[in-house]
């Protein structure tokens, strides 16, 4: 067996196993069903197929490991963690859960970040591939029903973003070197083996992005957690589409995306960020009290106020100075930071922050504490459970910033301009932006960094631009990642920024071995 898993499908596929694991020696097991005449039932009753696409958007969230240690939850794991790898989060006291990430020093075979999100993203895949197989209709033909072309939908666009975050989490980018050597390749079909090069990943991520998207066009928002719809497709679109130069279209798709929805009132935008009811919400996953990782999950790690580590225990990510300084003081934004006692419900200490020292000067750092996100529990007076906030993938708003990037790209400076000014007129009153040239890339630029702060962005942004990360102008970096770990200015194309191949991998795959490893 390979150590990319067949398994991780969904939660009720574990019962079938366990009913039929004493036939396993059976040598004629003619009593069950073919391939064949499961796809022919699956297409007849497509019902029958939910379990495995709610079980892949399960493991999305939870990675498929169900927190195997307390900074292993799935995909907000993987946002955080490579948000760390670059210069907007300070993580002034960098110790214990996420502090190699900020160091640059869990990216080693060996090591629990690179494993967890391999093996979370190919879990992924694998129950997208499982979906595919038993819906997926013959050539020429199309799927037998709406709800199984939505489900096809679902499961080519999870493939897609799996892949894409693969093959920018274990090589550098398309813009690099389209043949550098990948990642495995596995479809309902086909299993290379292989590090398959950079251009043919991405020749099966734009294939499974278009058939997903063109499978979900129409049908509007879901009602189910998780669930995929078309505007979420088309935001996964335009942010693939610029990693490959096509900026015309990424422009198209992601306004789509960013149009879906409306913009949130200043109230939302100061609501916490942890529900799906927030008005931008485009793609998210609510979390309850029996899919809770409790303190293995983001608002354990992030909330300045709560019971987890990133509140009372004490180990708090704020925003880089540097970064806090580019936010106008009439931005509603700028009041995502700095300690508020009308939040701190539970009487966080912040010591550390009011008297921390570089070793040369001292600071008050409290102004750098982040109020954006907030457990729910906190936000609701207590009358949600801890640590049951909803996760966020996308929002209108960022997809408003991704826009304006892509049609500057293309070279239409006034769709910039106005998409930049749509969403920006709700975060400052009266806003314009400068209409000419590079300056305005820059401020579309800058706008989405503090827009999208926390939300797993910031490291895709830098590798695709090809940009450098100065942690030097911010005064509440951690100095050890100078001093130690010579993670202070730094390229995106560094060899830290991509993660090696897993040990695991490497001995149970016969067609990659030591030679074929990242450096």
């Amino acid at each position: 067996m390979k150590s990319i898993k067949y398994t991780g499908l969904a939660l009720t596929s574990l019962m079938v196993f366990a009913a039929c694991q004493d036939d396993f020696l059976e040598n004629d097991p003619t009593r069950f069903s073919s391939e064949e005449d499961v796809n022919k039932t699956m297409q007849l009753d497509p019902s029958n197929v939910q379990a495995y696409v709610t079980g892949a958007y399960f493991n999305l969230y939870c990675g498929g490991d169900y927190w195997m240690s307390h900074d292993d939850f799935g995909l907000p794991a993987i946002k955080l963690a490579t948000d760390l790898n670059c210069e907007d989060i300070a993580y002034t006291r960098d110790q214990t859960w996420f502090c190699y990430d900020y160091q640059l020093d869990n990216r080693l075979k060996t090591y629990r970040r690179t494993n967890s999100m391999w093996n979370q993203l190919y879990n992924v895949i694998d129950n997208s591939n499982t979906i595919i197989t038993m819906l997926k209709p013959a050539e020429g033909e199309d799927p037998s029903s709406d709800e199984a072309k939505i489900m096809l939908g679902e499961a080519y666009t999870l493939r897609a973003y799996c892949y894409f975050w693969l093959i920018n989490l274990y090589q550098h980018p398309y813009s690099v070197d389209k043949n550098a050597p990948g990642v495995p390749l596995k479809t309902e079909t086909v299993y290379r083996q292989e590090r398959v090069p950079v251009g043919e990943i991405y020749d099966q991520i734009l294939a499974d992005i278009d058939l997903g998207y063109t499978y979900l066009k129409g049908e509007g928002f879901f009602s189910g957690n998780g669930a995929l719809s078309e505007y979420s497709a088309a935001a996964i679109y335009a942010n693939i589409l610029l990693f490959t130069g096509d900026y015309a279209k990424a422009a198209s798709y992601a306004e789509i995306a960013a149009t879906s929805k409306g913009l949130n009132s200043k109230s939302e935008m100061l609501s916490g960020f942890n529900s799906l009811d927030m008005t931008e919400v485009i793609w998210g996953y609510n979390v309850n009290n029996e899919t809770t990782g409790y303190y293995a999950s983001l608002f354990s790690h992030i909330d300045s106020y709560m019971i987890g580590y990133g509140g009372q225990v004490g180990f708090r990510k704020g925003i880089a100075s540097a970064l806090y300084d580019e936010i106008s003081d009439d931005d509603i934004r700028k009041q995502w930071f700095g300690y508020n006692d009308s939040y701190n419900l539970l009487a966080v200490s912040y010591a550390y922050e009011e008297s921390y020292s570089d070793g040369t000067d001292s600071y008050d750092l409290t102004t750098f504490i982040q109020n954006k996100y907030r457990d729910i529990y906190l936000t609701s007076m207590g009358s949600a459970d801890p640590f049951t906030s909803a996760i966020i993938y996308f929002r209108s708003g960022e997809m408003y910033f991704v826009a304006a990037e892509a049609y500057y790209l293309a070279g239409n400076n006034a769709k910039a301009k106005e998409m930049l000014e749509t969403v920006m007129q709700t975060r400052i009153d009266g806003y314009t932006a400068d209409a000419a040239g590079r300056s305005l890339y820059d401020e579309i630029k800058i706008q989405k960094r503090i827009e999208t702060f926390m939300e797993g962005d910031r490291y895709l942004d830098v590798k695709r631009r090809g940009e450098t990360i100065d942690r030097s102008a911010s005064i509440n970096h951690a100095t050890d990642v100078k001093t130690v770990f010579d993670a202070w200015v730094y390229e995106a194309t560094d060899y830290r920024m991509i993660y090696q191949i897993p040990t695991k991998e490497l001995e149970n795959n016969p067609s990659i071995n030591d030679e074929d490893q990242n450096p």
